[in-house]
């Protein structure tokens, strides 16, 4: 099992020693949300601390340094974005959780982090948003930075049920085979406490969820909103794919808000299982850990996806201007 060193538990001079190794500091920001009756309000944290634990032992492995490297986990900000309404759920705003991780990427620097890396498993645009100024805040102080899960949340949205990638195959095929084809086509769609996000926890964190999943029904019919869908439609006529798919994904999201009553999960929990979950894990940690490595070399990391958001929701200032995607995100 990984030994997990807690940055902020350590006697301050440990601390400054350990960063100067040059030591990449994990850096989990989550917020407290519902997850359906079946999943814990941490569900994010959990998830994301699990792929945390997986992509540092890629490094180890990897990295021409990582041999030497513990696994540094930061104290946990406990922020998110728009999350998701339900009992527990603690809202937050783009306004108010962008300087909290700018405020804490600083002091990060000033202890002295060479390299940091922030995980998040929640999804929602303004939330990646507001973690990428943290990170550019971390590189304009030359400090090597990146949020390796925009690239995971970006999949979702562009791969095509007919382009999923062996090992997500493999997680649909632990199902029996009547459910499969139905599951491979809404999988894309699966971006809340359903099979994909359930089966991830039942890997990373079993003791976190209920067995009630097993009898949960399945999530009902979802209706696009039918303007943001037609802007999808435009975007696709005037050959702007990406942007076409990211209004689809939105537009599903606002018909998921406004069920009635509202689930609190999306797809099918019910087919969750551990051998799914490993299979998603190792994915989303592979594709994590090609982040890390390009950005340790020099390269460029990635932005969030929905650019687009920010100027509609005027910066965030627009009280559930980010609807489209809060409820339409991974976690």
């Amino acid at each position: 099992m990984t030994e997990v060193i807690s940055l902020h538990d350590l006697p301050h001079r440990r601390a400054v020693a350990l960063l100067r190794t040059g030591v990449p500091v994990f850096v989990p920001v989550d917020p407290v949300e519902y997850h359906g009756p079946h999943l814990s309000l941490h569900n994010d944290h959990w998830i994301a601390t699990g792929i945390a634990k997986d992509v540092h032992a890629r490094l180890v492995e990897r990295h021409p340094d990582g041999k030497d490297w513990p696994f540094v986990l930061s104290a946990n900000l406990e922020l998110g974005v728009e999350p998701t309404a339900g009992p527990g759920t603690r809202p937050a705003g783009y306004r108010r959780v962008k300087p909290l991780v700018v405020e804490a990427a600083h002091a990060l620097a000033d202890l002295g982090a060479q390299r940091v890396i922030f995980m998040t498993f929640h999804g929602v645009p303004l939330h990646s948003r507001a973690i990428q100024a943290g990170v550019k805040a971390l590189m304009k102080r030359g400090i090597t930075a990146c949020s390796p899960m925009n690239t995971p949340f970006r999949d979702q949205i562009v791969i095509r049920p007919e382009d999923m990638p062996e090992i997500v195959l493999r997680a649909i095929d632990t199902v029996k085979e009547s459910e499969r084809a139905e599951l491979r086509r809404t999988l894309g769609w699966d971006f809340h406490a359903g099979f994909m996000e359930t089966s991830l926890s039942l890997h990373y964190a079993p003791h976190t969820v209920d067995d009630c999943y097993l009898e949960l029904p399945d999530c009902p019919p979802v209706l696009p909103d039918p303007a943001i869908e037609a802007l999808a439609r435009g975007a696709a006529k005037l050959g702007n794919t990406v942007l076409a798919q990211e209004l689809s994904f939105g537009a599903l999201g606002i018909g998921w808000s406004k069920l009635h009553p509202f689930p609190g999960y999306t797809g099918k929990p019910r087919l969750a299982n551990r051998e799914a979950g490993a299979h998603f894990a190792r994915y989303v940690a592979d594709r994590a850990t090609e982040v890390v490595l390009d950005v340790l070399a020099g390269g460029a990391p990635p932005e969030p996806v929905m650019q687009w958001v920010h100027a509609t929701s005027l910066g965030g200032l627009l009280p559930g201007a980010d609807a489209a995607q809060r409820q339409g995100s991974p976690s």
